[in-house]
């Protein structure tokens, strides 16, 4: 892992799998491939992260490689993949793109569950990793989260963990014949700080 003068992280090293209590978030490779397929053509999902279904195994690799594997190798990103232990599937995935290095030092991150582990904490404890991985690894001064203001989960999953409302981004997506709102989140790292145990 290379830092500037700062610090701060301005290119990854080793892919970092975490691990907490019930999770290991690990790398995603192009086995993933099935579970991305089945995973982003959940009706909930497609209508929540204004994505049309995939469709075909095809575009599922496709969208793999491109959201998933090439951010890290680009070292524009990082996503991990959620499993539980003791499971082989994965439960949904979590990472940081939008990675301003320098000047800004801040991420965007974004997430998505399988709906059989939804209402578990199992996001919960995700993110709390992911966020403790941005803020004293990365050296991250912010993280911001947009999500559709519908989504009522995310948002109490959002403030939960000390995130702050910044504002809505009016009809800032069209998707399937509407404009929908972005709900604007961020946390700093002094305030994740100030609310650790």
């Amino acid at each position: 892992m290379q830092t500037d003068e700062t610090g701060r992280t301005v290119e990854f090293g080793e892919f970092p799998e975490l691990e907490t209590k019930r999770l290991i978030l690990r790398r995603m490779t192009l086995a993933d491939a099935e579970f991305y397929l089945k995973h982003f053509s959940d009706p909930d999902i497609v209508e929540l992260t204004a994505f049309d279904a995939l469709g075909n195994i095809e575009r599922a690799t496709q969208e793999l490689l491109e959201f998933c594997i090439k951010p890290f190798e680009e070292n524009r990103g990082i996503r991990w993949g959620i499993v539980l232990k003791g499971e082989a599937e994965l439960a949904g995935t979590i990472g940081y793109h939008q990675w301003v290095r320098t000047g800004g030092y801040h991420a965007r991150v974004g997430y998505d569950l399988a709906a059989v582990h939804r209402r578990r904490g199992v996001m919960t404890e995700a993110l709390e990793a992911v966020l403790r991985y941005g803020f004293e690894t990365m050296r991250l001064n912010k993280v911001e989260a947009c999500t559709d203001p519908r989504n009522v989960a995310s948002i109490r999953l959002l403030e939960k963990l000390g995130f702050h409302r910044d504002g809505v981004l009016r009809e800032s997506t069209y998707f399937h014949g509407r404009f929908i709102d972005e709900a604007v989140f961020s946390l700093l790292a002094r305030e994740w700080r100030n609310g650790q145990p």
